[in-house]
């Protein structure tokens, strides 16, 4: 039995995008977020801002904006560990290299000269089943708060603050 190499591409891959479809997911809750209501606006802060951001700014931004419209905390954490699952094993599909163990195994490995366990993955159905898992999580629960935010307003519609000086 022999590697199948565009099997593994195919789930290297399968990683990527699904990592992407939460970035998306991201960006657009901070961009309908800061700029509301949607119009050209939403989407030049988007493009000029959100998009220049890395993948880690974003998930910290929208936790901080689900802490500051007082979001249930162990939901934010259910959805931010699902997200750090997928982001994690995107960065090592992105940034660690591939390693032949046998005629029919490949790994990655981090790039470091010690490793242990931890610094090893095996990119397989059951990883790529599992990506997917936290995936559709993460996005369900960006999406709800996507939507509980838009039902219930911004913090400071709610309170009515003036601004004017």
């Amino acid at each position: 039995m022999t590697i199948d190499i565009e099997k593994f591409e195919r789930n290297i891959g399968a990683i990527l995008r699904m990592a992407l479809n939460i970035e998306t997911q991201l960006e657009f809750f901070i961009s309908n977020y800061f700029v509301k209501p949607q119009s050209a606006k939403t989407f030049f802060f988007n493009d000029k801002i959100v998009l220049k951001s890395t993948f880690e700014r974003k998930k910290n931004i929208f936790r901080e904006i689900c802490k500051r419209e007082k979001f249930d905390e162990k939901e934010i954490c259910k959805i931010i560990k699902s997200i750090e699952f997928v982001q994690h094993a995107r960065n090592s599909v992105a940034h660690w290299d591939s390693e032949r163990l046998s005629e029919n195994t490949i790994q990655l490995r981090k790039r470091k000269s010690y490793t242990t366990v931890k610094d090893i993955l095996k990119i397989d159905e059951d990883l790529v089943k599992k990506v997917d898992e936290e995936r559709l999580k993460a996005m369900e629960g960006i999406t709800k708060f996507y939507l509980k935010y838009r039902k219930e307003g911004t913090i400071d519609e709610r309170e009515e603050v003036d601004w004017q000086l």
